[in-house]
């Protein structure tokens, strides 16, 4: 058991990947963790690490809302919030224009809507057990590699890259107006990282070169739990990048 042992976290976007790698590891250091997904596996991680799962939409408001409550009803409190839930699709600017009003609605609301109501929703019950943490799940989009081509591999993500950008103010909002509770507001920027939506994505036959540089799950977990027992930095973006070292950096003071 680590310095997190007894602390109570909600993880979304559970059922499998990132999420699910990430409800394990604060398991795994003590925690108390709820887990929710539109997925049916949800069910499966519940079952691994020993705690609550949730059936629903993160853009669902009432869904939210009952995740919150019950885990309220549960741990009596809310101390570490992950705001993985999330998709990518391929998008731009000529697409239908019925298509495109589908999409907006459908990946503003799994990425940055979704974000939004569980952070909403957890402040006031961590302002009133004096603090906690909210940590955005994002993408090295919005925190470029500093020796990598401004504009590499980051065309035809419009809608996704607009609703990572989006958290970035909340993340930066938060982060100012919840300080003084000491509530800790910040995003992970991530690059290329070894989940079955991101192989979906390169499509049936990737090239294995390319996948040798990406991240493990596993690796983005420690950072996240280095994350949450520094216990000091707050509005920072963490850029981590497929092909580098996966270390905490040092913080941004803001």
């Amino acid at each position: 058991m680590g310095h997190l042992a007894g602390r109570v976290a909600i993880v979304t976007g559970a059922a499998r990947g990132l999420g699910r790698s990430f409800a394990e590891r604060l398991a795994t250091e003590g925690c108390s963790v709820v887990v929710t997904d539109r997925d049916e596996s949800i069910f499966e991680t519940a079952r691994t690490i020993g705690s609550a799962g949730h059936l629903g939409d993160v853009a669902d408001a009432t869904h939210v809302r009952s995740v919150v409550d019950a885990t309220v009803a549960e741990h009596g409190t809310v101390d570490i919030l992950v705001n993985n839930a999330g998709e990518v699709i391929q998008s731009g600017p000529t697409d239908d224009w019925e298509r495109a009003e589908r999409d907006f609605d459908r990946i503003i609301g799994s990425n940055t809507k979704g974000a939004f109501l569980f952070g909403r929703a957890v402040a006031p019950i961590m302002i009133e057990g004096g603090g906690g943490d909210i940590v955005n799940i994002s993408t090295d989009h919005v925190k470029p590699c500093p020796d990598c081509h401004p504009h590499h591999g980051h065309g035809s993500m419009d809608l996704y890259n607009a609703s990572k950008w989006a958290l970035n103010g909340l993340t930066f909002d938060w982060a100012k107006s919840l300080a003084r509770h000491h509530i800790r507001v910040n995003n992970i920027c991530m690059g290329a990282t070894d989940t079955a939506m991101l192989r979906g994505w390169l499509g049936s036959d990737p090239d294995p070169d390319v996948l040798a540089t990406w991240m493990q799950p596993a690796q983005i977990a420690q950072i996240l739990v280095e994350l949450l027992e520094e216990g000091d930095r707050t509005g920072n973006s963490i850029g981590l990048y497929a092909g580098y070292d996966c270390v905490l950096p040092p913080p941004e003071h803001r």
